[in-house]
């Protein structure tokens, strides 16, 4: 691909951006882990953790979600060897600045070269080709935005360029995607409105996932198995991320989705009496409360990998957040990460437990999916999410590849959503 010579948008806008704050310090004013023994790279169920990096490397996720995994080593590459002076000497992906080696800067220049050839293959008539280009664009400005910390001004100009794109191609579409505008408190909550037709109302998955995670980032999953199965899919942000970052992470974590799902009755394209959600991690907490409040509104419930009480109630576990993790997570609650005692003691409040929703039963159908060795997610969490439901199923993985272990949660996930929304 060869770069516009014009100057495109993600030079104007970036430009604008001289000085600013290095991800890794937007939200934890501590020191980072001087361990004297490098810890050595470890599975997540959803990434890797490696101490010579910031960030949770999510490859298989990314992969999944459409990343070339060439490219994807190719940028990895260039942020490790870059020279350039870094917030942290120990983390890799801390370089200073929107130059060269910076990991916004990187993913962001990858993102613009797809953005700019999907505008030119649309303009040259290649729907198809534009589509493929403007998608590719999406998920590495989310990459480069990631993860998506509240005043962080180069991931806020990476969003709004992935969005932007995420629009070009939402026209491509055979029914254009739809951006859903919910009143809220005097304000709007916004997601993606998929849809397989407008010619009569259809079954509903709204979609949402963790802490780390942004609406525009759920796309294959539509692509690939939402609509061939002839359901609509609405993305949603988390409490605190995206377009919802101006309502921070409270105890009531699904107020949100919540009133989205109220105000589904009005929009005639879905039919209200067939709505499912699906909840990645922290969106699995959201998810299992609607199944306990909403249970007349809700035909089932899938929550993958979801914090819901152990994480929250133990410390051991609690303390195996990675740096990235815990910042994330401050982020979303207006806190300081480095105030560990504080911040664990905030979230004590997410537990469903706690809550006392895991000592009822709701009648929603809930798919509890996750690993025998997650941390965020145990299997006692897993089983009790799924004994929770009258007509739940829990599914335990163990010893699977992360990239296999994704992809079966995946099919779980849309055989539970068929069997539930259009049988």
């Amino acid at each position: 691909m060869e770069p516009n010579d014009d100057i495109n948008l993600t030079e104007k806008l970036f430009t604008r951006v001289k000085k600013v704050q290095e991800t890794s310090q937007i939200s934890n004013r501590s020191a980072p882990d001087t361990d004297e023994e490098p810890e050595l790279e470890r599975p997540f169920i959803d990434g890797s953790y490696s101490r010579n990096w910031y960030r949770l490397l999510r490859r298989p996720s990314w992969i999944w979600q459409g990343a070339d995994p060439l490219e994807l080593e190719e940028v990895l590459s260039r942020i490790a060897i870059s020279k350039g002076e870094r917030s942290h000497k120990q983390y890799l992906d801390t370089v200073k600045g929107y130059i060269p080696g910076n990991w916004n800067y990187e993913w962001s220049q990858l993102a613009g070269r797809y953005h700019q050839q999907g505008k030119q293959e649309a303009v040259q008539g290649k729907p198809d080709a534009a589509l493929e280009s403007l998608l590719k664009a999406v998920r590495y400005y989310s990459i480069a935005s990631y993860p998506h910390l509240k005043n962080d001004e180069l991931a806020d100009q990476a969003q709004l360029l992935g969005t932007q794109a995420y629009r070009e191609a939402g026209k491509l579409f055979s029914v254009p995607v739809k951006e859903l505008q919910v009143p809220f408190h005097g304000k709007t909550i916004q997601g993606f409105l998929h849809l397989p037709t407008t010619e009569r109302p259809v079954p509903l998955v709204m979609v949402s996932g963790g802490i780390d995670s942004l609406s525009i980032d759920f796309i294959n999953l539509y692509q690939k198995y939402l609509e061939p199965a002839g359901i609509g899919m609405l993305a949603l942000d988390m409490p605190g991320i995206g377009y919802a970052e101006q309502w921070p992470l409270v105890q009531d974590t699904s107020r949100l989705h919540q009133a989205v799902l109220n105000y589904l009755s009005e929009v005639p394209w879905v039919d209200h009496q067939r709505i499912a959600m699906v909840g990645f991690r922290l969106a699995g907490n959201v998810a299992a409360r609607l199944a306990f409040i909403e249970p007349f509104k809700l035909r089932a419930v899938v929550c993958i990998g979801a914090g819901v009480n152990q994480v929250f109630m133990q410390p051991e576990l609690f303390a195996k957040c990675p740096r990235m993790m815990r910042d994330s997570l401050a982020n979303r609650l207006g806190a300081d990460a480095a105030d560990w005692d504080i911040l664990r003691t905030k979230c004590q409040v997410f537990s469903l437990k706690v809550q006392g929703l895991l000592s009822t039963r709701t009648s929603v159908p809930i798919l509890s999916i996750g690993h025998k060795q997650d941390f965020i997610c145990p299997e006692s969490d897993i089983r009790a999410l799924a004994n929770a439901s009258r007509s739940g199923k829990a599914i335990v993985y163990d010893k699977e590849a992360l990239l296999d272990v994704h992809q079966k949660g995946i099919m779980e996930t849309i055989s539970w959503l068929k069997q539930h929304l259009t049988i």
